[in-house]
């Protein structure tokens, strides 16, 4: 008998926060500025973190479904094209190119994807592929889902003025001024879930998930290529992993943690974690009062940040950078 692949093996539930000093965290569409709500509320998408972990696991050496090829923008059907040529497959449709997709693709494992191809003669390289695709389902819903991130406290907006030099020769110069918009600084929370149903039809694994965490924490740090990038440092993770079985979740982790002034500045005045801890007894209560339902927390922390209250002795520790070694 065919051994059964073996998914992801119960509810998986995530917290992670990273900060942020002197830059963007997510622009708008518009001016580029820091995404904020009504309340003054900033907030960063839930598209941008994952470009964090898909960066990371590319850099890895992963195929990326939601990607670019060599540093040119693509859609998904010259994304797929471009596989099928470099591993010598012609053709493909129906569920068979979505076991492709999934089986290739670890950012489709993780996060799903729309199947929206278009059909034609499409040129790739030196070949001419007839790619006619019908896929087997058109939409795949990722098994993890990822709330917007927010910043956990008040938040100063600052405008950054600067002068770019342009030189057409030695003795001409042409100064252009440049405003770039950022935060002062900011602590973003976000929390998501990996659902094991999910799993068991985009094929994501107990492996992969291992690989999510990673990628989160060793993507935000290890993003810089661009301003809006640099400066940013992961700082909590917290990984509850329930009992096969369980269909039990608390979901938005990131509304149970607060945070504490030890400075004595207002919070739009914070500029680093030595102005503040962070409380997780709301948390720390939530999980004693289910831990029947409960395999094991794991948790990553930085030196830098300082928790109110001991992490729990039955806490295992998540040893991301023994994983990033791995």
């Amino acid at each position: 008998m065919e051994k059964k692949p073996e998914y992801l093996s119960g509810r998986r539930e995530f917290l992670f926060l990273y900060d942020i000093k002197m830059g963007n965290p997510n622009g708008d569409p518009d001016e580029n500025r820091p995404r904020v709500l009504p309340d003054g509320t900033y907030y960063v998408t839930d598209v941008r973190l994952k470009r964090f972990a898909r960066d990371f696991l590319k850099n890895r050496g992963y195929d990326i479904l939601v990607d670019n090829i060599e540093g040119k923008t693509t859609n998904l059907t010259g994304r797929v094209v471009h596989y099928l040529v470099a591993n010598s497959k012609e053709k493909a449709d129906g569920k068979e190119l979505v076991d492709i997709l999934l089986n290739a693709f670890i950012d489709a494992r993780l996060f799903g994807s729309s199947f929206a191809f278009k059909a034609g003669k499409i040129k790739e390289g030196d070949k001419e592929v007839n790619f006619e695709p019908k896929t087997e389902p058109k939409t795949m819903t990722g098994a993890v889902q990822i709330n917007m991130g927010e910043v956990l406290h008040q938040a100063e907006s600052v405008d950054i003025h600067g002068t770019s030099i342009f030189a057409s020769d030695e003795k001409k110069e042409q100064g252009t001024f440049t405003t770039y918009f950022g935060l002062r600084y900011a602590l973003i929370g976000f929390s998501g879930v990996a659902n094991e149903h999910s799993a068991s039809i985009s094929k994501m694994t107990d492996a992969d998930y291992e690989l999510l965490l990673q990628s989160l924490w060793q993507g935000v740090r290890s993003a810089g290529n661009t301003r809006s990038k640099v400066g940013q440092i992961p700082h909590l993770l917290i990984s509850i992993e329930y009992k096969t079985g369980e269909e039990f979740q608390f979901g938005r982790l990131h509304d149970y943690v607060r945070l504490v002034d030890v400075s004595g500045k207002e919070q739009k005045a914070w500029a680093s974690p030595a102005d503040y801890q962070v409380d997780l007894s709301t948390l720390i209560k939530r999980i004693n009062d289910r831990t029947e339902l409960i395999q094991k927390v794991r948790y990553a922390k930085s030196r830098d940040l300082e928790l109110t209250q001991v992490v729990p002795d039955d806490w295992q520790l998540l040893d991301i950078e023994k994983m990033a070694k791995d």
